[in-house]
């Protein structure tokens, strides 16, 4: 889904992937998120972003996706018993 939500920011005639903020699991980070800004995604491939600094950052750790400050999609984090 964080997949779709990119490309739609990316590919949107009247949006721009500089106004994204991306939030992801980054274990080490403080609170273990880091966010990244939307400028420094280079490329999204099949199953992560690739970063101008050549980190892959995998789908499946992305949490939040923002555009403008305003939440655009937050990702479950109901944990399964």
């Amino acid at each position: 889904m964080a997949k779709n939500i990119l490309n739609m920011i990316l590919w949107h005639p009247e949006m721009e992937i500089d106004h994204a903020k991306v939030s992801y699991i980054h274990r080490g980070a403080p609170g273990n998120i880091k966010t990244i800004q939307g400028f420094i995604i280079d490329k999204i491939e099949n199953g992560f972003l690739l970063l101008n600094d050549e980190t892959q950052i995998p789908f499946h750790r992305i949490i939040k996706i923002k555009y403008e400050d305003k939440l655009i999609w937050e990702k479950s984090l109901v944990k399964r018993l």
